[in-house]
This record gives C-alpha cells, sequence and structure tokens, in this order.
C-alpha cells in the first residue's frame, strides 16, 4: 500500500500535524512542509512527530524545498529518502533505544504497551503548549476506549453463548419431560354369540315383557299401488337354421327306431333334431346312413365343422351306447337378433313388484309408529288385485312399465322390540367379565312359527347373532407401563387372557422409545375386534 501524503499549510503547527496522524489508517506518512511552515520552526517539533508515529505503529517522514527544513529533519530522523525508503515500514521496537540526538526526557519511549504513557510525559516536559496535550491524551483515550470496547464485546459474545447454552439444555430437558406420549390401543377380545328364542306377537299387548317373551303386535292391511319400469330380455331370431347329415352309431344289440319329436341331439352346448322318424337302425356299432338333422335356432353358432360328435338324447334309449358323427361340415345358419318381451320378463316384474309392495307397507308402517316396523314373509298374505303391463308378450322393445295394484294383510312387529328382548335374556346370562357392545354388528332372521292373521296372533321363531366382548380394567395400566418400551408394553398386556392385539405409538416417534413416567401422557385407547 502506498504511503499517504499529507500537505500542511505554513500556519499549521505541531497539533495539526499529530491530530491527522491520529485521524489516518496508513501506516506510512509523508508530510509536505512548504518553505516557512511552523513545524519547521524547531527539530523538537519534528522529533515529537516521530515519536507519535512509533507510540501508534507509523512511520514519519517530511518532505520540504526549505534547507534549513531538510536539515532539522534530517537530524530529527524523519527527513524522506534518508533514514529509510518508503514502503518499508519500521516498527517501534519493544527495548529502550539510546541515541545521541535524542534528549533524556525521551528516553523512556517504549513499545505499544507502554509507550503512550511515556510520549505523553515526553511531550509535556519539551514541548508544554496547551493545544498539544488534549491531542495525545485522545490518542491514548482511543486505545483505551478501543481494548475497553473489545473486552465489552468478548463478555457481551461470552454472555450471549452461556445463556443459549442454558436455553438449549432447558429445551432438552422440557422437550424429555413434558413432551413425549404414548398412544396404547387395546384390542379387547371377543366372540361370537348366538340365541335362539321364541317370542310371542299379539296385537293385544301393549307393553313389552322380555321376562314372558312377549311383544306388542300391530294388525296390517294395506293397499298398495305400484309402478315400475323393467327392461325386456328376450331375444327374437330370423333367419335360416343350419343343417346337414349325422350317421348313427349304434352300439346296442337291437335295431332301435327314433321318433324326430322325442328325440335330440346336443353338440357343442347346440342341440339339433331330426327331420323325421329314424328306423331300422342296425346294431353293433355299425354305420348307418347319413340322416337329415335342423338346428333348433337360425344362427352362425350353430354352424358345426365336419366330424362333431353328437350326443343322442331319447328316453327310449335309457344309457345305451348311441352316438352320432357328421362326416361333413353343418351349415347354413344366419340370423338377425332382436329384443322382445318375453314371459319370463312379466313374471320377473310381477315377483318385483309384489316385493316391492311388501316394502312399502312395512315403510309406511314405520312412518306411523315413528320405529322401524317388521314384515316378515311368513306373518302376511298377498293379493294381487290387478296388474298391467304396457306391452305384450312378444313385442319388439327394451323396456315396458308394470302398475300393480295389490292388498297386504298380516301381523307386523317393531324391530327394537323383538331386538330389545333378544338383549334383556342375553344379560341376564352374561358373565361378569363380559359385556355387549352396543355399537357392534348385529343380526337376526325371524319367521312366523304360527300365525293367525284375523286374530293378530302370532309365535315368533328368531335367531340372533351379536358380538360379545371381554372387560379390560385400564384404571391402573399407566402405572404398570411407564417408562417401558414397546416391546415390554405388548408382553404385559397380551400376558392378559381379556385382550387379543396391542398397538403402541410413541410421539415424537424420532426421539421417543419409552412410555414416559413423569408427564403421566401415556393414553389408553380399547377397541373391539369385528368379526365378520
Amino acid at each position: 500500500m502506498p504511503p499517504k501524503i499529507i500537505k500542511l499549510a505554513k500556519k499549521d503547527d505541531i497539533a495539526a500535524a499529530i491530530k491527522q496522524i491520529k485521524g489516518l489508517h496508513d501506516r506510512e506518512v509523508i508530510f509536505e512542509l512548504e518553505k516557512g511552515s511552523v513545524v519547521l520552526a524547531t527539530s523538537d517539533n519534528l522529533k515529537l512527530l516521530r515519536r507519535v508515529g512509533e507510540a501508534l505503529g507509523k512511520s514519519i517522514k517530511v518532505k520540504t524545498d526549505d534547507d534549513v527544513g531538510r536539515i532539522l529533519a534530517k537530524k530529527a530522523g524523519v527527513l524522506f529518502g534518508e533514514a529509510e525508503q518508503p514502503g518499508k515500514l519500521q516498527r517501534p521496537s519493544l527495548m529502550r533505544v539510546a541515541r545521541s540526538d535524542v534528549k533524556p526526557r525521551f528516553s523512556d519511549i517504549l513499545g505499544a504497551k507502554r509507550g503512550l504513557t511515556k510520549v505523553t510525559e515526553g511531550i509535556k516536559k519539551v514541548l508544554p503548549l496547551s493545544n498539544i496535550e488534549p491531542a495525545v491524551k485522545s490518542s491514548v483515550s482511543f486505545s483505551a476506549k478501543r481494548d475497553s470496547s473489545f473486552k465489552k464485546s468478548r463478555y457481551f459474545f461470552s454472555n450471549i453463548f452461556i445463556i443459549l447454552f442454558v436455553v438449549l439444555v432447558l429445551g432438552v430437558v422440557g422437550m424429555a419431560i413434558f413432551l413425549p406420549s404414548v398412544t396404547i390401543t387395546i384390542t379387547a377380545r371377543s366372540e361370537q354369540l348366538s340365541r335362539d328364542l321364541e317370542i310371542t306377537v299379539d296385537k293385544s299387548f301393549s307393553n313389552v315383557d322380555s321376562n314372558k317373551l312377549q311383544v306388542p303386535g300391530i294388525p296390517v292391511t294395506r293397499e298398495v299401488s305400484e309402478t315400475k319400469n323393467f327392461p325386456a330380455t328376450g331375444i327374437n331370431l330370423n333367419g335360416t337354421k343350419a343343417a346337414g347329415r349325422v350317421t348313427i352309431y349304434n352300439f346296442t344289440s337291437n335295431i332301435l327306431t327314433l321318433k324326430a319329436a322325442t328325440t335330440t341331439l346336443n353338440a357343442n352346448g347346440k342341440k339339433y333334431f331330426f327331420t323325421k322318424d329314424v328306423t331300422g337302425i342296425k346294431p353293433n356299432g355299425l354305420a348307418n346312413p347319413d340322416i337329415q338333422v335342423i338346428a333348433e335356432q337360425p344362427g352362425e353358432s350353430y354352424n358345426l365343422a365336419a366330424n362333431t360328435k353328437f350326443q343322442i338324447i331319447n328316453s327310449a334309449l335309457g344309457s345305451a351306447n348311441v352316438y352320432g358323427l357328421n362326416s361333413s361340415g353343418i351349415g347354413g345358419g344366419k340370423a338377425t337378433s332382436t329384443t322382445v318381451l318375453s314371459q319370463e320378463d312379466l313374471d320377473k316384474a310381477v315377483d318385483s313388484l309384489t316385493n316391492a309392495i311388501v316394502v312399502q307397507a312395512a315403510s309406511d308402517l314405520s312412518q306411523q309408529n315413528g320405529a322401524k316396523v317388521e314384515l316378515v314373509s311368513s306373518g302376511i298374505s298377498k293379493e294381487i288385485l290387478a296388474k298391467t303391463a304396457n306391452k305384450n308378450v312378444g313385442d319388439v322393445t327394451n323396456s315396458f312399465d308394470m302398475t300393480m295394484i295389490a292388498k297386504v294383510t298380516g301381523l307386523a312387529f317393531k324391530d327394537s322390540d323383538a331386538t330389545g328382548v333378544v338383549l334383556a335374556k342375553i344379560n341376564e346370562v352374561l358373565s361378569s367379565d363380559k359385556y355387549l357392545e352396543s355399537d357392534a354388528k348385529s343380526q337376526y332372521r325371524a319367521q312366523f312359527k304360527s300365525i293367525d292373521i284375523p286374530n293378530g296372533h302370532g309365535v315368533l321363531a328368531m335367531h340372533f347373532e351379536t358380538i360379545v366382548a371381554y372387560k379390560v380394567d385400564a384404571s391402573n395400566l399407566t402405572k404398570i407401563l411407564a417408562g417401558k418400551n414397546e416391546t415390554e408394553i405388548k408382553e404385559i398386556l397380551l400376558s392378559k387372557p381379556e385382550i387379543d392385539k396391542v398397538q403402541v405409538k410413541f410421539w415424537p416417534d424420532w426421539f421417543i422409545h419409552k412410555a414416559p413416567r413423569f408427564n403421566g401422557k401415556i393414553y389408553i385407547n380399547t377397541v373391539l375386534l369385528q368379526s365378520n
């Protein structure tokens, strides 16, 4: 880094020069002084510049055209180009220096550690000017403040580090104590339970009596009308039927006669018929002349390749070994199909509407009684008063509408009444270590063993299925499981006969692998294993 060059005016005194030195960060300073400069008035000024520079760790030089000034600068050791070359800073020595051109009052100037104090004392003795002393004091004060500021900064950062360390330790301790938790899900052991009971249903009963197995009956007499749309599934084939000739092989010992009206030939799941009666079929496996056959329906699917075996079915043959074989293909079958309404479609529609009418009657009764009402098929009679379809059998159509009016008569009962009686009887004999889960799946089948619809009386045979669960006492488990890992928790719990499965979940799972001991955050949930 090149030296700093400062030009001083003639009137700038030594105090101004020292102030310049103190305010610079450059380590090499060259003062350019004009002829007649106040600083060049005495060599003591120039020596003072050099001492202050050494005290601050800087090299001070003077450059001037004044001949007398050059002599004084050389004597003071600050003449530019004499003592050292620019750019090569001579650091102040940490040892005492004895020189002939230095007065005794400056001989105690030392290194960086003690130099500032000695400089101040020398300035006071050699040049007791009131405006120089504050500048030197300011330099000393600046160095002291810098040391004090460094110490304060170091103390500040040390305190910050300690505080952060304490916060970190407290955070880890807090996490270890307050944050951990474990959720343990216990699946209670369960088993299927079924009961078969006979319950009396009577319209004269006003209340449910679980001891006598009695529930109130609800007489039913309703006429219901229902209209629905149904798909047509009948197929009508138009076209030609496949035909060909078949050779008959008779492996019996008798001459056979096969009537066309009573004989069927089956091949590849298709039916074929003789075009006329066949007589004189020779026995003992002899081949009989080719006989004309025709397919049951038109269509390409009835065409057959040569050498297809035909099973011959006739009630007179029994299990006799008689079959046919075509030496050439059965062909010529072609057809186009259309969808028509069949009698089977009408029959299915009647059954569907009948069931829908019963469901509708039960729904109406449920709304009327404010509870689900059961109408079992064995407890009702159905009378179809009218039925009509908007299409006839054989009509080409993809769907049709059917309307039915039916009368439903019978004896119904509330679903909750019947199931309530069964549950009450089960609870009477249920052991103390078991209970009926209210949310468990349950189902029943019911039908009237006997029924008297006109008098509103019947005996209902009921098969009821539900799930019974074992009770799990979790009151003292949190104390037992505190501080245990997953394996230990499962071993403890699964040793109890009433527990079927155990699931353990720690939180946070990356940090915790044991149940907490102190914060009480051990959560135990008991669920029921639902059986299918």
